[in-house]
């Protein structure tokens, strides 16, 4: 099954700030997302406590915080790990 992803403004603004390098490794990793939805575990963590199901992935030093429906990934923010941290 492949899904669509899609970028919020947020993550765009987030996108932006990284390396070229950083950015298409983070690129690669949402579009190895969009393959398989549902990978194995070790990477994806469903994040405890919000009203709405989000995950993060993990993607080197950063973190790419999503929610899933259907057929669609919405990518909410990617962060930094220590800036992750202290905002979920």
């Amino acid at each position: 099954m492949t899904c669509q992803v899609f970028l919020s403004a947020k993550a765009q603004g987030d996108l932006d700030g990284f390396s070229d390098k950083i950015t298409n490794q983070i690129l690669a990793d949402c579009a190895r997302l969009a393959e398989d939805p549902i990978p194995d575990g070790k990477r994806i963590k469903k994040l405890q406590g919000f009203r709405e199901p989000l995950y993060r992935l993990r993607a080197g030093d950063y973190r790419i915080v999503f929610k899933r429906s259907g057929a669609r990934i919405d990518i909410v923010r990617i962060l930094s790990k220590p800036d992750f941290q202290k905002a979920y």
